[in-house]
């Protein structure tokens, strides 16, 4: 119980009572999810719903939200589980461009893992598996890389638009329409040198303040 303004008491409200019955719950610390953000548009990564922890911070669609052995496997990737210690990496949701980026941020395309954890996430799914975080870095040439894509989605129609019109799953004739590409196509010529600088300067910064878009982990028994 706290006292809130001019001495009155106030009731710090449950995670548990906010929620809706039956809601998934979080594979990190079992406390239920709740939306964070909905991304709506065009491509593979559109129209879904992310969900958020309150509690520790990990984010994960909605659509393919993980127990705990998947999200832990998910988390250690190609690392051999029964290693005394594995390194390993992940996309930050704690991070300034998570914040910055919300539905544009580049780790929310599809590929890239279903859950997006915090630091704090990652301790807590570490210890399911026996195993403990002994150093932690914030990558910066990584980082840098996905600040400039999350940059570059705040400014086109379309997400991650270079990549998806370089693998042919965007053209003229699809998506938005092909005024909207054409807008593309020139939006990012001309943006992608001055969003690579703003990219270095914000993400150089979230490394200093351990705000990194990607974080590197090594852990052990």
């Amino acid at each position: 119980m706290a006292l809130g303004i001019r001495g009155r008491k106030t009731h710090a409200v449950a995670l548990e009572e906010g929620a809706v019955p039956g809601s998934p719950r979080c594979p990190a610390c079992g406390e239920p999810l709740f939306v964070w953000l909905k991304t709506e548009g065009w491509g593979p990564r559109e129209d879904q719903i992310v969900d958020r922890c309150e509690n520790c911070g990990l984010a994960v669609s909605r659509d393919t939200v993980p127990d705990a052995d998947a999200a832990i496997g998910e988390l250690l990737g190609d690392a051999d589980p029964r290693a005394e210690e594995v390194v390993f990496r992940a996309a930050n949701s704690a991070s300034l461009q998570a914040w910055l980026g919300a539905e544009n941020w580049a780790a929310l395309r599809p590929g890239d893992g279903a859950i997006k954890p915090t630091p704090r996430a990652i301790e807590l799914l570490l210890a399911k598996a026996g195993m403990e975080p002994r150093r932690t870095r914030y990558l910066a040439a990584a980082g840098m890389a996905s600040m400039w894509q999350t940059l570059l989605n705040l400014l086109t129609f379309h997400r991650d638009f270079a990549a998806e019109a370089a693998s042919g799953r965007l053209g003229p004739g699809t998506g938005r329409g092909r005024a909207a590409f054409s807008m593309d196509v020139v939006v990012t010529v001309l943006a992608a040198i001055p969003t690579a600088g703003l990219a270095v300067l914000f993400e150089g910064a979230a490394v200093l303040a351990r705000r990194g878009g990607v974080v590197e982990v090594t852990a052990s028994r």
